[in-house]
């Protein structure tokens, strides 16, 4: 619920949120399912707009804000600082009239029981109208305010693609960050044994534009979003919605008639069931997430896809132990490894502001711990496909690279089979997808095989 005394709507909502995330640690993924409910469902889009918007431009409308402010707002009236920061993203990056923005953004100080603060709100926004040419010129004097990136996250980056560490030349870290903070598409993923030419006639006649996927026969990007219930067939199993690097996993991973699979990390299951829609015949497919909560959207999805419920195991345990495991080896790992998301940002903006530089190494660590427990679990002649939605090479081919290192000093049972398509950049070890590609999130794949001795 909201504060006692808060007034319920779309603006006092949203600000409210943004202030949960920045100053709690919530995600938009925690907040939004408990805040949305109270709003009328046509306000509840105005509430999503302004939340994923002013944390995308947080770093960047923060630091405009701080230019206003004489000294922070601290206890209660902190919300002011919110408030006042999403009426800037409405302002500044929403198509609506500015004195109808001055006015709501106004308006909501009485929403929080902050009425002193109008005259406080009306001023700073009337400011950066008048002055706004020179205010925004300021803050593109640095990388932090002029794409809204934390510093550290910039550093890690650079670290990772500047020209000096990688040398290809089409890709600039500017580049990257700019892609970071683009409104990410719809993408589809059309069901197996669907009919592509007979879905996408459906689609014509309902209006709705796409394009075709370069990359994979069954991946559909929209020209806009919209509601799920608005796809044709979705509620039938005809149709889902999956990034198109995210869709790569199972074609990468290949699955064989009568193989027993795990998927690792699997929640919230899209990757799960793209492993049964395009292999059926496999013997079985264990999913395999620390979350029993999130383990129940898999069941979910499972059942409106009509999948078979005899072949699937959900099983709520941690990837880093071996406690669940029944000792039978697996034919094909895949590891979704937990992650920094930094290749996902345009989708899920607030990591920006809830991750921190600390939390790199410990990712890092839990991963290789995930990987050496699991390989432990495939069976000579197995595929393991470890995947990110990062794009830090600690996390990603060099992770691998040490892993290759290890084991060759160690149990020396592992390959890299070299993975080629027209898409992504070929690493050291593995291949990277950088947002915004070919309509594609960030995304790292790495495929090992377990020689036989």
């Amino acid at each position: 619920m909201l504060p006692d005394g808060f007034k319920t709507t779309p603006r006092s909502t949203a600000a409210w949120v943004v202030y949960e995330c920045a100053e709690s640690g919530q995600s938009l993924a925690t907040l939004l399912p408990q805040y949305l409910p109270l709003l009328a469902e046509q306000q509840r889009p105005l509430v999503q707009e302004i939340a994923y918007g002013s944390l995308r431009w947080f770093f960047r409308l923060n630091a405009l804000l701080q230019q206003m402010l004489d000294r922070p707002l601290k206890g209660r009236k902190k919300i002011i600082h919110y408030v006042l920061l999403t009426g800037l993203y409405q302002l500044l990056y929403l198509e609506k009239a500015d004195y109808a923005v001055v006015k709501e953004t106004v308006n909501t100080c009485a929403d929080v029981q902050q009425n002193w603060a109008k005259g406080l709100v009306n001023a700073v926004l009337r400011r950066i109208l008048r002055e706004q040419e020179t205010l925004l010129s300021h803050l593109d004097a640095s990388w932090e305010t002029q794409y809204a990136y934390p510093e550290w996250l910039i550093r890690r980056i650079k670290q990772s693609w500047q020209k000096t560490v990688w040398q290809e030349a089409s890709v600039t870290v500017q580049e990257i960050l700019q892609a970071g903070n683009q409104r990410p598409p719809m993408t589809l993923r059309v069901a197996h044994n669907e009919d592509i030419s007979a879905y996408k006639q459906c689609l014509q006649e309902q209006h709705i534009g796409f394009y075709q996927s370069e990359i994979y026969s069954h991946t559909l990007v929209l020209d806009n979003p919209r509601a799920v219930e608005q796809l044709p067939g979705f509620k039938q199993g005809r149709v889902s919605v999956q990034d198109g690097a995210a869709q790569l996993a199972a074609v990468l991973l290949d699955v064989q008639p009568g193989q027993r699979v795990l998927d690792a990390c699997a929640a919230p299951g899209g990757k799960t069931l793209h492993i049964m829609d395009t292999q059926p015949e496999l013997l079985s497919l264990l999913a395999l997430d620390v979350s029993e909560q999130r383990l129940a959207r898999v069941a979910e999805s499972r059942q409106r896809l009509n999948m078979d419920a005899q072949k699937l195991q959900l099983v709520p345990a941690d990837a880093s132990h071996k406690d669940w495991w029944d000792g039978q080896y697996f034919e094909r790992i895949l590891l979704d490894a937990p992650c920094s998301a930094t290749g996902v940002i345009r989708r899920h903006p607030d990591i920006k502001v809830l991750r921190r530089d600390s939390d790199i190494p410990a990712l890092v660590k839990l991963q290789a711990e995930i990987l050496n427990n699991l390989w432990a679990m495939l069976k000579p002649g197995g595929r393991l496909l470890y995947a990110t939605c990062s794009i830090i090479r600690e996390e990603n081919d060099r992770q691998i690279e040490r892993f290759l290192e290890h084991n060759r000093q160690t149990l020396n049972d592992a390959r890299e089979i070299s993975i080629s398509g027209n898409w992504g950049h070929a690493m050291p070890v593995g291949r990277q997808i950088l947002p915004g590609e070919q309509y594609m999130d960030g995304f790292y794949y790495a495929l090992l095989e377990k020689q036989e001795k």
